[in-house]
């Protein structure tokens, strides 16, 4: 069984406008660390955890993992067990095993937990969707790539995955201050150690009336989560395959 882990703030957690849908997804399974248990994967995924440690999708909401695991096992015809261990409003800083709020070992509790439900696993993967509270608080393109950085050279030693993967994000603070994050993202993962998934976000950001959920600025809708999802799982079953991921066009100028 294929092990992916799911962590990052607020749009990795899920905080959508609605429960979209409840059935299962095909070959997928979601670990339940406060159950101990593996429970078909379904809307809504998470679990609150500690004094907000780790928290569920927002309100038994939408999320993009069911997508993603969806468009995994179609691509790979393998079976995965998700880890939900996300948080809203959470910098990088934050996730690291020295931060005083105790998140990481949560993190690395609930990811140990599900190793010994899966027996064996065959691949591990961290895919990530995480910076939009660095940009707010103005953090440097230099500061965020050695914090993920840390924090990728901690998990393979903790966690050993296969792969650190990035979902990037889009511009969440909605002017200079998003640069520095999604260069420092795109500079990781253009250096070799880090897995780009999917700009999509960049698309969805850009497009509000259609993908940003009308009661929480900032944060992807059910629609949204669908293409999101389904762009980083396949990409993520390519760069499983050999294959190099099919990325979209740079939405942001400045960029270019």
């Amino acid at each position: 069984m294929d092990v992916i882990i799911f962590s990052g703030q607020s749009n990795m957690q899920g905080q959508t406008e609605s429960l979209p849908y409840t059935s299962c997804v095909r070959g997928s399974y979601e670990y339940k660390f406060l159950q101990n248990a593996v429970v078909p994967l379904r809307h809504p995924v998470g679990e609150d955890i500690g004094d907000g440690l780790l928290l569920a999708a927002h309100e038994g909401h939408g999320s993009l993992v069911p997508a993603f695991c969806r468009a995994y096992v179609r691509e790979t015809g393998r079976k995965v067990l998700a880890v939900h261990a996300a948080k809203g409003a959470t910098t990088v800083a934050e996730w690291l095993p020295e931060h005083p709020s105790g998140r990481y070992n949560a993190f690395l509790r609930k990811v140990q937990g599900a190793f010994r439900a899966a027996g064996k696993k065959d691949r591990v993967a961290v895919v990530w969707l995480q910076g939009e509270s660095d940009a707010l608080e103005s953090v440097s393109q230099q500061v965020y790539e050695e914090r993920l950085q840390a924090l990728r050279a901690r998990l393979a030693q903790d966690v050993g995955q296969d792969v650190f993967a990035i979902i990037r994000v889009g511009k969440f603070a909605r002017d200079e201050r998003d640069i520095p994050v999604i260069k420092a993202q795109e500079h990781l993962c253009a250096a070799g150690d880090f897995v780009m998934l999917t700009r999509v976000t960049g698309q969805c950001t850009e497009q509000p009336e259609k993908y940003i959920n009308p009661f929480a600025a900032g944060h992807y809708n059910n629609r949204a989560m669908e293409k999101i999802g389904s762009a980083a799982g396949a990409n993520l079953a390519r760069f499983y395959a050999g294959q190099t991921p099919v990325l979209e066009k740079e939405p942001y100028p400045e960029l270019r």
